[in-house]
């Protein structure tokens, strides 16, 4: 195990800055998002030690918010939870990116799947209305808004509360990780745009087959570009 890291709270993350320190939830993000940049940003490496009353001090909230949040940490195999040594980090790489996003497609070509019959034609309409907008005025999706209101829409129409709740745990991960990638990820926008459109041409159609099979494909593109951003990120340093 390599020596005890430490961790340093970046108080330019505005997602960070914006979160009120007495908010048990609130707590809890700026623990997973502050863990999560700095792992991408590969400030720490697998084995590297994280303890309760380090975390707390650092992200300036208290240990119920940081106890949360290693165990949502530890969920999706962040970091692995060991009896009196507090969490220690899981080597977290390429392979484990493209892991990470294998569950999710797993979990989101289903909703696609299942929301395809479900989804109100008004939700369609009024996304496929802000998509267009975004192709015409040729502007880019400034902090993915609108992916994460198709997501998140899906994921609600799909029927399944279990489901819903799983694929909204990967879905504020990704997002966060978007967020510690910044412009790496920029030029992708369009490619998303149109795989976003023809996604919900498909829920438009009403088409089961047609929605999951263009969730899966999204997502296998969405995977590559993650682990290309990671590694031109790692590369930087």
């Amino acid at each position: 195990m390599t020596p005890q890291a430490r961790i340093a709270y970046n108080p330019q993350v505005s997602v960070q800055q914006s979160l009120p320190p007495s908010s048990t939830a609130a707590g809890k993000t700026r623990v997973v998002r502050g863990v999560v940049h700095g792992l991408l940003k590969g400030r720490w490496q697998g084995g590297d030690r994280l303890t309760e009353i380090e975390a707390a001090g650092r992200f300036k909230v208290s240990r119920t918010p940081v106890r949360e949040a290693l165990v949502e940490l530890a969920a999706m195999g962040i970091v692995e939870l060991r009896r009196n040594c507090g969490a220690v980090f899981c080597p977290f790489g390429e392979k484990e990116l493209g892991d990470l996003y294998a569950v999710r497609s797993l979990l989101e070509v289903e909703a696609a799947h299942l929301a395809a019959t479900r989804m109100a034609a008004s939700t369609i309409d009024r996304l496929r209305g802000d998509f267009e907008r975004l192709r015409r005025e040729q502007i880019p999706d400034r902090g993915w808004c609108l992916d994460r209101a198709l997501h998140s829409a899906i994921a609600e129409a799909c029927g399944n509360p279990r489901l819903t709740g799983e694929i909204a745990r990967y879905r504020d991960l990704v997002q966060t990780m978007r967020e510690a990638v910044g412009g790496v990820l920029a030029d992708i926008h369009s490619t998303s745009l149109t795989e976003h459109l023809g996604l919900l041409h498909c829920l438009h159609q009403r088409d089961p087959a047609a929605a999951g099979e263009a969730m899966r494909q999204h997502l296998a593109q969405a995977a590559e570009s993650a682990v290309k951003a990671l590694r031109n990120l790692r590369q930087r340093r």
